[in-house]
């Protein structure tokens, strides 16, 4: 990314700007469903996390949480206890943690493959399938955590019911950010001015000149 702290700002604004664009496009059918899958906002969100260096592997997800935080106030109703930040936030914190470092690993395992779907898609395309099993088990551990808080605000069986559609929806996610992260990743490199092999491959590759 170039070294420019206003342009690395606006970049992030615009990003948590589509996130919750596309965000509300999804809540749109959750007015129906009390839930949807994050099929568009999500891998928005991991491919932010792994787009470029550890440093910044925490945005995307904390993005992810601080829109569905605000999702939850301004649509209000049964949505509005879950917009306790320590249920639609913190758990999001941890996103792009897990899912960046997938991606260096892979990244550095098949590093010498000449295959490019192995060396530049995969990494990037199972990076996205982590994030997303790890979105839906630490927020599914947060409202078990707030379970009995949940519980007297809507009852018990709504909370259960919402818990059991988000196991239902990780597989669908899961398959969109497996197919989309690697897409989205490339478009964020050239519009964050990143180079097409992402600080990650070029991480790797001043690790293995020290060794």
């Amino acid at each position: 990314m170039k070294n420019d702290k206003a342009h690395f700002v606006a970049f992030v604004g615009v990003m948590f700007a589509l996130i919750f664009v596309l965000f509300l496009l999804e809540g749109a059918i959750s007015v129906f469903l009390g839930t949807t899958p994050c099929i568009l906002s999500l891998p928005v969100a991991v491919a932010l996390c792994v787009y470029d260096d550890w440093k910044k592997s925490f945005i995307g997800g904390t993005l992810l949480g601080a829109c569905s935080c605000l999702f939850c106030v301004v649509f209000g109703g049964a949505f509005l206890p879950y917009a306790n930040p320590l249920i639609s936030i913190l758990p999001r914190v941890f996103i792009g943690v897990a899912a960046y470092w997938t991606c260096f690993g892979l990244t550095k395992l098949f590093k010498n493959s000449k295959n490019k779907f192995l060396n530049q898609v995969f990494p990037k395309a199972f990076a996205g399938a982590v994030g997303a099993i790890t979105n839906t088990t630490l927020y599914l551990l947060s409202v078990y955590v707030w379970r009995g808080w949940l519980g007297e605000m809507l009852g018990s069986q709504v909370v259960a019911a919402i818990s059991l559609l988000t196991i239902i929806y990780c597989l669908i996610e899961t398959v969109a950010c497996f197919i989309l992260v690697p897409v989205y990743v490339k478009v964020m490199q050239k519009a964050g001015g990143v180079k097409s092999s992402g600080k990650i491959a070029d991480t790797t590759e001043k690790q293995q000149q020290i060794v």
